[in-house]
């Protein structure tokens, strides 16, 4: 006598909805509270960054206060961008910056000029950019200037220009040669 199986009975659409339950009800209770909580915690944490471009014309020199432990002095025919963050990012677009840092124990300074990084280890320094080229002179303390063959040091009443590939002519200066069209200030 052959064997016949059982035929799977026939079900309704509402039978194959699936039943509820408490552990399947608190796994996506959970993943939906982990995201929201997320969501929230990075709108109110998040502070937005904006950029403050200052310039100064022809003929115009201005002094901006990055922050209240920083100065900078621009020179004619200048433009520099500040961003509010904490440190600063800070890039020379063209002309001659002038930096003052009043808080020495302040290692927050940095500056980009097109692919070279200068960081502040002291505290008066001036930038110069021109074309593709650039040169950074030290009145006070120390900075790292940061190419692709390296990372060069440059002292008080040292001047060095740079490339954004290499650092050269690396040369002693006075205090009137850091930034001369600063020299009545």
């Amino acid at each position: 006598m052959p064997m016949h199986l059982p035929k799977p009975p026939i079900t309704s659409a509402a039978e194959k909805t699936r039943a509820f339950s408490w552990p399947r009800f608190f796994a996506h209770f959970s993943i939906v509270a982990t995201a929201v909580s997320l969501g929230l915690i990075s709108w109110f944490i998040a502070k937005p960054t904006t950029t403050r471009i200052h310039q100064t014309v022809p003929g115009e020199r201005l002094t901006v206060a990055a922050t209240p432990d920083i100065d900078i002095s621009l020179d004619t025919d200048s433009t520099v961008t500040v961003t509010n963050t904490d440190p600063p990012r800070i890039e020379l677009l063209r002309g001659n910056a002038y930096f003052d840092v009043k808080n020495k124990n302040a290692d927050k300074l940095h500056v980009k000029v097109d692919t070279t990084f200068i960081k502040d280890l002291g505290t008066r320094f001036s930038i110069r950019r021109w074309a593709d080229v650039g040169s950074v002179a030290v009145a006070e303390g120390q900075v790292e200037i940061q190419v692709e063959t390296g990372i060069y040091l440059v002292s008080s009443h040292e001047r060095a220009d740079f490339d954004g590939r290499r650092v050269t002519g690396h040369r002693l200066i006075s205090e009137v040669d850091v930034a001369p069209w600063r020299v009545n200030k």
